[in-house]
């Protein structure tokens, strides 16, 4: 069977494929069953991907002086959710609550932030509630991460896979919708794309992240693949041979794409890091044009372990966007916490 008569005949598994790749183990580093408040003033804020962190100084200026570090949601969230540097400020008086570290008793990861002066609430997290909503309003909006703000009109939206796609945050299909490939889809890549906690993740992994991604016609024979999580910028030689001269060799590889009627479908090989993996994806805007669908195997021609089969999907919102990610390797990111 051809190429994309495999693509074909996987796609209709790849509809049934919905287990999670986790990004992190919260559970490993912070007790998500536990609850920790802290009150006092912030002293020091890194507002960068992969994950804000903030500390703060208790007991300011007594013999328990004590200075708390946290880490909370990425810069690329909480922008999503109308929160911005402004927000806050280092000498601001607040209350902090979150879970706490299983290694340290000055660490925790923040879920709510109390600005008490000011008599706002921050949430952290997606899913969570108000902690003290009778002290303060609630400061940012959630309904963009879970998909509430539509395009209701059927005339503005996306009229091919050429536009900018949502994940939608705890959204079956959507958020953490990939598997993880075998232990046979590892590469060691001859050149990293970061360093520290600002090391990328391989492509396909990204493909599955729960930031937006947008898909470009450059009109001079190649497209772009932007995925905003680590700067995931991807070229795809359109309407050539797949003859990978193996001079990408970082995790993003060598790819080449046409379209079979609406649907773009890309090869991705990575001779550049002497790995004979295959990744074949597809790209399908859906009937009502509201979701781009997404197929992706992996393959790895050297080894005993079957394709890895996965499908997601994207939605189009309104205003949808791709920033820069701008990471930042710092001491504070563990690098585990989950986006």
């Amino acid at each position: 069977m051809n190429r994309v008569g495999i693509l074909i005949a996987t796609s209709l598994t790849m509809l049934m494929a919905n287990t999670a790749l986790a990004h992190h183990n919260w559970a490993a580093f912070y007790d998500v069953d536990g609850d920790i408040e802290i009150e006092g003033v912030i002293s020091e804020i890194l507002w960068r991907n992969p994950h804000v962190v903030m500390y703060f100084t208790v007991d300011q200026g007594t013999p328990n002086e004590k200075v708390f570090s946290t880490e909370s949601n990425s810069v690329a969230a909480l922008t999503r959710m109308g929160i911005t540097e402004e927000a806050v400020a280092v000498g601001t008086r607040v209350r902090v609550a979150g879970y706490p570290s299983r290694t340290k008793d000055d660490d925790l990861f923040m879920n709510h932030l109390l600005l008490m002066d000011e008599g706002r609430e921050i949430v952290f997290l997606r899913t969570a509630e108000p902690r003290w909503p009778e002290q303060a309003d609630r400061l940012g909006d959630v309904n963009y991460a879970h998909g509430l703000n539509p395009q209701e009109d059927f005339s503005e939206r996306p009229t091919s896979v050429f536009s900018a796609w949502s994940t939608i945050f705890g959204a079956e299909g959507s958020h953490r919708a990939l598997r993880g490939p075998g232990r046979d889809f590892n590469i060691d890549y001859a050149e990293q794309r970061g360093t520290g906690n600002c090391v990328s993740k391989d492509v396909w992994q990204e493909m599955g992240s729960p930031y937006p991604m947008q898909i470009v016609d450059n009109n001079d024979g190649t497209v772009t693949v932007h995925v905003e999580e680590y700067d995931t910028i991807r070229t795809v030689h359109m309407n050539i041979d797949h003859d990978d001269p193996g001079t990408v060799k970082n995790n993003l590889g060598y790819s080449t794409g046409r379209f079979v009627g609406d649907t773009l479908v890309v090869t991705t090989t990575f001779e550049g890091s002497n790995s004979p993996i295959q990744m074949h994806e597809t790209f399908a805007l859906s009937d009502d044009h509201n979701h781009l669908n997404y197929s992706q195997v992996l393959i790895n021609p050297e080894s005993n372990d079957l394709p890895t089969v996965n499908a997601k999907w994207w939605e189009f919102q309104p205003g949808t966007f791709v920033q820069p990610y701008d990471c930042i390797d710092h001491p504070q990111f563990d690098g585990q916490v989950g986006n």
